[in-house]
């Protein structure tokens, strides 16, 4: 096997056994007369599935599916000849490519089984950062196809939907490469399928498992192994996304996830056991984080082929989210933990075991590679609510931390065993000292988002009726925080679970109070603007007509009155000064044009 320096694929495939190499396959441009040009690559699923790019097989002349692809089996041995196969495009699985660095995928079916089944599957990984990868594809003049070596940099591309490679060995990715399986070194997963690579070939962008699995769910499920991100019962629906109010707790999350300045490693969050909307709000953000549940990602275009597209969600955003500044990256949770009622090593939740020996496999891999800087986000939902014994636990959820996991430790309230030995064990001494800081500079932006509403509100009030008015948190959340001051300075900054407790029900309070000011501001802004635009908009029309020398045209002068009237002499409704504004526009532009015409 080739390690990136030009040397040929072996026909014995990976690992030496004759027939392993059955996955990979070369695909060519259909022709009656014989074998037309070599396309790039695929992975064969099974006995008749093949996963690839669709721009690889796209028709060039009408940018459509292609009637039908030659699929080759070039590294199957003791045969005379290369064994090929027609394929076809599968109905619901074509994904033509969209947006800057979306889609770009098809599911070919072959006219008949392929010479060797194919034992592989994609396998989903929590973080892609610093997995060392093997690449192999098809470039030109290298018939027997070429091995190139890589490592995972971490999400790209629009939406993150990809990740991005940075590859070594002579020639670089380039044509051919593309659609070909991308395998994790030193074992037998395969991660993803190349995509794209950048002018030099130095950098390519993988299409991993997750997103695979987004686009074709059928697919997935009989092809895609590992553990989901988000278990199944925490999964939430599309609909519950886009209609899911701004909550404080999501902010602090997802700055978390996003790994933002101000964020640390391991951070708490409790959830009283009847506050059903933050835990809800929870999972919603947690499934935005999720490269492939991301309700407000998971487009499905149509195929105007077949009338169906992907069988993925058909959610179009969560724009009350997105403008609360409550947009997680995809991809950002490595893992959801659910260890409610369960123990970490019960042999009855096999789901958790294999979750927890995947994280560490992947710690293990990527501990020390220069991509790892970032490490993977890994939720623990209930741990006060496990089977395991609290100091039992917590070992086990600060082994992780040490071995390179982020933490995010949801708890329902401080009366159990499990919080006294996370505030042992995982938290640093001055973690409650540190979080009244983080509070405090919460506060002081409260407070400013509310001067700067009521500055608004003071301009918008004489002109407009009923306009938003601006929240008035601030001294009540100030007084939290000496409050709390209080009760920490005889701790010595320390704190237990109780008051560990009642920091994180303030700084939610604090970050929920800061989305409504900031949303407060933000629509008397809009509504500011508004009357600004109109006052601007009647001006011109009348220095247009001033301009021809109309502007005492009996038909000008009384629309221009009332619109004047509305906007400047008194409260009025914004969209009656809108209709008067535009009334008089009408006028103005009709007397030009008689004006112009004669």
């Amino acid at each position: 096997m080739g390690d990136g320096d030009g040397r040929e694929a072996a026909g014995t495939g990976l690992d030496g056994r004759a027939g392993h190499g059955s996955w990979r396959v070369r695909l060519r441009r259909w022709a009656a007369s014989g074998s037309g040009d070599v396309l790039g690559a695929g992975v064969l699923f099974g006995s008749d599935r093949v996963l690839t790019c669709a721009h690889v097989v796209r028709d060039p002349a009408t940018g459509q599916r292609p009637d039908r692809v030659q699929v080759e089996f070039p590294h199957l041995q003791g045969l005379t000849r290369t064994p090929c196969r027609t394929a076809t495009v599968e109905a619901g699985h074509w994904v033509p490519p969209f947006g800057k660095a979306q889609g770009d995928l098809a599911v070919l079916v072959l006219d008949e089984p392929a010479p060797v089944p194919s034992p592989v599957t994609l396998h989903r990984t929590l973080d892609y950062r610093g997995a060392a990868v093997l690449i192999d594809g098809f470039p030109e003049y290298r018939s027997g196809g070429q091995w190139l070596t890589g490592a995972c940099m971490g999400p790209g591309g629009e939406g993150d939907e990809r990740v991005q490679i940075d590859v070594t060995g002579a020639g670089g990715l380039r044509g051919g490469f593309s659609g070909s399986g991308v395998r994790e070194e030193g074992g037998d997963r395969l991660l993803g399928i190349v995509a794209q690579a950048d002018a030099s070939g130095e950098h390519g962008y993988m299409i991993p498992a997750a997103t695979v699995a987004k686009y074709f769910r059928r697919f997935a499920e009989r092809y895609v192994t590992g553990p989901h991100a988000v278990p199944g019962h925490r999964v939430v629906s599309a609909e519950a996304a886009r209609k899911a109010r701004p909550h404080g707790l999501q902010r602090t999350v997802t700055r978390w996830l996003n790994g933002d300045p101000g964020a640390w490693d391991t951070e708490v969050v409790f959830i009283a056991q009847d506050d059903e909307r933050a835990r809800q709000a929870l999972y919603v953000v947690l499934n935005m984080a999720d490269r492939e549940q991301a309700p407000q990602l998971a487009v499905s275009p149509l195929d105007p082929a077949d009338g169906a597209g992907p069988q993925g969600p058909e959610a179009t955003g969560a724009p009350l989210l997105s403008r609360a500044g409550i947009t997680p990256r995809v991809g950002s949770i490595g893992l959801v933990l659910d260890l409610e009622g369960v123990a970490f090593d019960d042999p009855a939740q096999p789901e958790l075991r294999e979750a927890l020996a995947v994280l560490r496999h992947e710690l293990r891999h990527a501990g020390h590679h220069p991509a790892a800087r970032r490490r993977p986000a890994v939720a623990v939902l209930h741990a006060d609510r496990s089977a395991t014994e609290p100091a039992a636990a917590a070992r086990v959820l600060a082994e992780l931390g040490e071995a390179g996991a982020r933490l995010l430790l949801v708890v329902r309230d401080s009366a159990h065993g499990f919080p006294y030995a996370m505030a042992e064990r995982l938290l640093p001494a001055g973690r409650a000292a540190q979080w009244l800081q983080r509070i405090g500079a919460r506060v002081d932006e409260l407070a400013d988002a509310e001067r700067r509403a009521r500055r608004l509100f003071h301009r918008v009030e004489p002109h407009v009726v009923d306009p938003p008015v601006a929240t008035g948190y601030a001294a009540r959340a100030a007084l939290w925080t000496v409050q709390l001051s209080d009760e920490l300075r005889p701790l010595t900054g320390r704190g237990g679970p109780r008051l560990l407790e009642k920091l994180s029900y303030a700084e939610q309070a604090v970050e929920t109070h800061l989305l409504r000011a900031e949303a407060a501001e933000s629509e008397l802004r809009a509504v500011l603007d508004a009357h600004l635009r109109l006052r601007a908009l009647l001006r011109d029309h009348l220095a247009l007509l001033a301009g021809r020398g109309l502007a005492e045209h009996p038909d000008a002068v009384g629309p221009y009155r009332e619109a004047q009237r509305l906007l400047m002499a008194g409260p009025c409704p914004l969209a009656d000064a809108e209709r008067a504004v535009e009334a008089f526009a009408r006028v103005a532009r009709r007397l030009v044009a008689a004006g112009g015409a004669a």
